[in-house]
């Protein structure tokens, strides 16, 4: 699976917003809310996997059209945020 996050500055917080899901994640800095949309999309993706139902890895995460993390991605922004800028 390959997602798209585009970033959205509001005047207190930045958004983090996955188009294709739907999905908004806040944070204080643009690293902070995309690490927290890349691990509640992981959440999900976890828990449908352990009910049995056939989900795609994620894999790819675009952030404004620059890829910042491939396989698995979500562990890539966990362990490497700071390649997110």
């Amino acid at each position: 699976m390959k997602i798209h996050v585009r970033i959205i500055e509001s005047e207190k917080e930045i958004i983090a917003n996955c188009p294709e899901l739907d999905v908004n994640c806040y944070g204080k800095s643009k690293n902070e809310a995309v690490r927290r949309l890349v691990n509640v999309l992981q959440f999900y993706i976890d828990a449908a996997s352990e009910l049995g139902l056939d989900v795609e890895r994620l894999e790819t995460v675009t952030v404004d059209g620059e890829t910042v993390a491939t396989a698995p991605a979500a562990e890539m922004v966990r362990h490497n945020s700071e390649s997110i800028h």
